[in-house]
């Protein structure tokens, strides 16, 4: 079983990101802390009858979290809305405030549109910066899948923001 000051060592190490990966995915933060603390008690758990490798605890994590969240997600019958923390430092008058906050809850509502497996895809790689490799590891995909599903997913939120009007950014 995994000892103590290793589990408090994970925690610290990859609580957070798990969590914000968590909450961009099923958009609600309570769920998001509740999946959490299933990912950890499942690392537990696991323990119990298999060695914990280092190297592949936190594949591990984002796995078990990433299924986790599903399960939320289909048991609760509910899309919801990401939050985004993007802040534009460049914006000189309240009209370009507003025509962002305008385009960026947009890409929100693109990105909510997107298949759950795009939208992890797409989470991880935002978020989170990890390589197309990592992705891959983590959800237990092939590169060429996470390549192709990004791929989608900027083309969607693009022919999104031209269905709406923006196309200064196209």
């Amino acid at each position: 079983m995994i000892e103590r000051e290793t589990l408090i060592n994970f925690y610290n190490l990859y609580s957070k990101e798990i969590f914000n990966y968590c909450y961009h995915l099923t958009g609600v933060y309570e769920a998001a802390e509740d999946v959490l603390q299933d990912c950890f008690i499942n690392l537990i758990e696991y323990s119990k009858k298999n060695v914990i490798n280092s190297e592949t605890v936190k594949s591990f994590l984002y796995k078990t979290a990433h299924n986790l969240a599903i399960n939320y997600l289909k048991k609760n019958d509910k899309i919801f809305y990401l939050d985004d923390d993007n802040n534009y430092s460049s914006v000189d008058t309240i009209a370009e405030t507003i025509a962002n906050e305008e385009m960026n809850n947009e890409i929100l509502v693109a990105i909510q549109n997107l298949d759950v497996k795009t939208r992890s895809i797409f989470i991880l790689k935002r978020d989170n910066n990890y390589t197309n490799e990592e992705i891959a590891k983590i959800l237990n995909i092939s590169e060429r899948t996470v390549r192709r599903k990004l791929q989608q997913a900027l083309s969607h939120i693009m022919v999104h923001l031209k269905n709406k009007g923006f196309y200064d950014i196209l």
